[in-house]
């Protein structure tokens, strides 16, 4: 294609844009929409952790699909948490697909980018949160919780944007561990809250010796994000061959192939859930807009002025200081010239 480039080695693009153990496969900056876009079919570090995440998207796309043509997702409000969860899914694999297509743009894209992603990594955590307590959980948790559950996933989506941004702005390269903390803090806590009605329910199996259908789903749900976390947190196997998986098989990729695995067992798990507890779960209060997809909208709203209000210190602070800086450096350039 007329449009794709050569892409560079590490040492070519500025150290905003690299990443551990990866050497080169970096496309260059400030080009048009249209080659990032292009790019999608071009050899490069970030192709295959979109293409994963667009896949996802399309399997996502599917499943909305099929859940449609056997429940009435729009008029049946017992139905309404399945639509508010799929829309965070399909929200979460548009922001992630599109952050790593798009964020060599531009260090002010970068940024922004990777901000909207953990938007979509909160508006997961309150998608799988309505899920689980519509549908997953025991009568007894859900009753102690319902009035309870939904503000708490609220207040944690919204904190881990705000904490996954803070973790991206606030600290350079090479970064501290405590930028890790807060990243993996706030998703642990809105995990923790997540899936507390599956684990609940699985303590509820051991004790009486009598598994479900869907409990061995959401145990592989479970394995699948646990396995996530270790490939995002450990570098592997990258770590070990620098270089060698810059294309294929960096850890990136396997993190994005473990979430695409946790969300389509999770939605086996609560295919099965509707299924064998439909009389448990509709003799239950009637779920309501805001309860669903309104608590979407709302947490969307919210993280989307997260994600302005840190773009525009970004504007202010790291984009401004480093063109002062590349101002600085072309001065002395032209002085050693002339």
């Amino acid at each position: 294609m007329a449009l794709l480039k050569p892409t560079h080695f590490k040492h070519e693009v500025p150290v905003l844009f690299h990443e551990p153990h990866v050497e080169g496969g970096f496309r260059p900056l400030h080009q048009p929409w249209g080659y990032y876009l292009a790019s999608l079919f071009q050899r490069h570090n970030e192709c295959l952790n979109t293409w994963t995440h667009l896949i996802a998207l399309v399997m996502t796309l599917q499943r909305l699909y099929e859940f449609s043509q056997e429940f009435d997702l729009l008029y049946d409000p017992y139905m309404w948490p399945l639509l508010a969860g799929m829309i965070t899914m399909i929200l979460l694999y548009i922001g992630s697909s599109g952050a790593h297509c798009f964020q060599s743009r531009s260090e002010l894209v970068h940024y922004t980018c990777f901000m909207v992603d953990y938007a979509g990594i909160g508006l997961y955590g309150l998608g799988s949160t309505i899920l689980h307590y519509a549908y997953c959980s025991d009568p007894w948790l859900f009753s102690f919780m319902k009035h309870l559950y939904l503000p708490v996933a609220i207040f944690l989506s919204i904190l881990v944007c705000v904490c996954c941004s803070i973790s991206k702005t606030m600290y350079q390269r090479p970064y501290p561990f405590t930028r890790k903390v807060w990243q993996l803090a706030s998703v642990i806590l809105v995990y923790t809250w997540l899936i507390l009605p599956v684990v609940h329910r699985l303590l509820i199996c051991l004790e009486t010796s009598q598994w479900d259908n869907s409990i061995s789903h959401h145990l592989q749900q479970m394995v699948w994000f646990i396995t996530s976390g270790f490939f995002f947190g450990s570098d592997i196997p990258q770590r070990f061959y620098p270089g060698k998986f810059d294309f294929l098989g960096h850890s990136h990729q396997l993190f994005h192939f473990c979430v695409m695995m946790t969300s389509y067992k999770q939605l086996d798990s609560v295919l099965l859930d509707i299924k064998q507890f439909e009389n448990q779960i509709r003799a239950r209060p009637m779920p309501s807009f805001f309860s669903t997809t309104g608590a979407v909208v709302f947490v969307s709203f919210a993280n989307t002025l997260v994600v302005m209000a840190f773009r525009e210190y970004v504007k202010r602070s790291h984009v401004s200081s480093s063109k002062k800086q590349n101002g600085c450096q072309n001065g002395i350039k032209h002085d050693k010239n002339s």
